[in-house]
């Protein structure tokens, strides 16, 4: 709760938006969840002769985004990216893409950004389909990005 001296607000989760980027391009779609905006360190786990102790920080790999939606009409240009990305044996190359993720305070200002870099899909799938229950037909889609960055 913001006291009188700051009005800061804690940020609701359920307002967000997801925009791609390829060089000028954008596209927007919508999705009921986002997750795996995080990272971590990558460490060692052999001690390298005179070099350093086991346990020493390699590098830091971005966790795979899973963005899920209700199965409907995707934005063309979204669609023609992932197919063009899953049909790489014919084109010979991936496109990757800037995949911004924005937390929306209730106004709709941004109150935290994640831009998640040199993306490209792992996965694409629809969810399963059950004749005994009555719920929204979805899919998946992973995302791996090459890093992560956590701004505003």
């Amino acid at each position: 709760m913001a006291s009188a001296g700051n009005p800061w607000t804690p940020p609701v989760l359920f307002r967000f938006s997801v925009d791609f980027q390829w060089g000028r391009s954008k596209a927007s779609a919508s999705f009921a969840e986002v997750d795996g905006l995080g990272q971590e360190l990558v460490l060692d786990t052999a001690a390298a002769k005179f070099e350093r102790a086991p346990g020493y920080p390699q590098s830091v790999r971005a966790e795979e985004l899973v963005l899920k939606r209700a199965l409907e009409p995707l934005n063309e240009r979204i669609t023609a990216w992932l197919k063009a990305c899953f049909d790489f044996r014919e084109t010979g190359w991936i496109e990757p893409c800037t995949v911004i993720v924005t937390l929306l305070d209730e106004s709709g200002r941004a109150t935290a950004r994640w831009v998640a870099v040199r993306t490209i899909p792992t996965k694409w799938r629809a969810g399963g389909f059950s004749a005994t229950e009555s719920k929204l037909a979805a899919e998946t889609i992973t995302l791996r990005p090459a890093k992560l960055i956590r701004n505003l």
